[in-house]
């Protein structure tokens, strides 16, 4: 063989092979929001029909507010029963389970990295291992890597963390109901690398996840007498570098993408400004020496560039991909936003009433995967719809809905898309994947 064609020959082959870690590294979901610009955003290619490949229904199991992460073949979530649960993503068989919320919710969503799962619960971030040491089905106490507890809440109600942890170069970043945010060592633990205090009091102080961009982390919070702040976080050190005010609570987290960054304020389901916006925002605030947004009303050092009146409650976090940003609110609406103009393109109205106590609607936030918004809602049903509205006249119509899956109650937790399949999990703590199969496997390994 001439050894020119020889070498290109062998320099395909590591190219075919490094793009296959590549494609296998993106078909992973291990975080919430799937990645640290909490896009929403999987570059995985999804069937046109899913058909539901396995349900598992979780003994003692209740409401998945926590959102699925799947990394090496697992799928980890938390449930409001206090348990961490470890299940075969392509099965549905429970792996383990952990204890770790002592009995009180776990809101947060885990995420994976180097061989360990990261969740916060009570008063508690913690560290556990992947895989089960002894083989038992429960990770104890003992076998935890590690934890650090929290201060308890300044509001003096919840001391339940509800933000998820992003992870970098070996650095765990969240904020705690203390008014604290952290950086730790995620392989150690121990003291904080740095912590950072911030001026918003009260049970949901961070109950947002951060997002992570260019040295810097992002990350909101308020309290309930409808105030509320981003931060921009120095990622070495900590420092403040500015901070916009959004006006209101945020449980919605950040979204970061081509430069801007996309946060919605929440507001509070018993008081509160009720003034429900989703903000465009520069990522480098006026860092860049430039002003080029609309003026700034708020205090603080950031760049607005435009507003969107969601009309509602936001407690779903935008979804970024291609210059468009979607969203959903509790009255049920999903809206698509030019992230350009802050233009609306289109909105999907789900049909549901907002529950008078208690939220409903769409809850979660939505996924973005091959051309299709992936998105629970608060009657029970895992929709997929097209990221181009069909006919260009703003709405998509029912008959426009590529598919719908029935998951038998109410979604509140946000879907994740790992190797072509969608994962969802609904009220009743039973968690679902829908897959290109013929097949429906149950969580024993049999099918029908």
């Amino acid at each position: 063989m001439n050894k020119a064609l020889a070498m290109l020959m062998t320099i395909a082959a590591l190219a075919a092979l490094e793009v296959g870690k590549a494609d296998t590294t993106a078909a992973e979901w291990t975080k919430f929001r799937g990645d640290l610009q909490n896009t929403g955003y999987s570059p995985d290619r999804v069937a046109e029909k899913l058909e539901l490949r396995w349900e598992t229904e979780l003994p003692g199991a209740r409401e998945f507010w926590s959102s699925p992460c799947i990394a090496g073949g697992k799928l980890f979530v938390g449930n409001q029963d206090g348990c961490l649960y470890c299940l075969d993503a392509a099965t549905g068989r429970l792996v383990w389970t952990s204890a770790i919320g002592s009995q009180y919710p776990i809101y947060a969503s885990p995420a994976v990295d180097g061989g360990m799962v990261f969740c916060a619960s009570y008063r508690t971030i913690s560290a556990l291992p992947v895989e089960d040491p002894d083989g038992d089905g429960h990770i104890n106490l003992a076998e935890v890597a590690w934890e650090y507890v929290v201060g308890p809440s300044t509001g003096g109600v919840n001391d339940v963390v509800a933000g998820s942890p992003a992870i970098k170069d070996g650095r765990l970043y969240l904020g705690a109901v203390d008014q604290y945010f952290y950086c730790f060592d995620a392989t150690k633990g121990g003291e904080p690398v740095w912590d950072t205090y911030t001026m918003y009091r009260g049970q949901h102080a961070f109950a947002s996840s951060p997002a992570m961009a260019d040295g810097k982390v992002f990350a909101a919070t308020g309290e309930q007498r409808g105030a509320g702040r981003l931060y921009c976080f120095d990622e070495a050190d900590g420092k403040i570098l500015w901070a916009f005010d959004n006006h209101d609570m945020t449980f919605s987290s950040p979204a970061i993408a081509d430069g801007k960054i996309f946060i919605a304020n929440s507001g509070d389901w018993i008081q509160g400004n009720r003034d429900h916006r989703l903000f465009c925002l520069d990522v480098d605030g006026f860092l860049d020496g430039v002003d080029d947004g609309e003026p700034d009303e708020h205090t603080g050092g950031s760049d607005l560039i435009w507003t969107y009146d969601m009309g509602d409650y936001v407690f779903s976090s935008p979804a970024c991909h291609a210059g468009r940003v979607f969203v959903g609110c509790t009255s049920g609406i999903l809206v698509c936003i030019d992230a350009e103009s802050g233009r609306r393109v289109w909105e999907l109205n789900t049909g549901e009433q907002r529950g008078r106590m208690y939220p409903r609607g769409i809850m979660g936030s939505p996924a973005v995967a091959d051309g299709k918004v992936f998105i629970g809602t608060g009657d029970g049903r895992l929709l997929a719809v097209p990221v181009e509205d069909p006919n260009g006249d703003g709405v998509i119509d029912e008959d426009e809905i590529l598919w719908s899956h029935s998951v038998g109650r109410r979604v509140v937790c946000s879907p994740a898309i790992a190797d072509g399949c969608v994962y969802i999990g609904n009220d009743r703590g039973t968690l679902f994947c829908f897959g290109p199969s013929d097949r429906t496997d149950r969580a024993d390994g049999s099918s029908e």
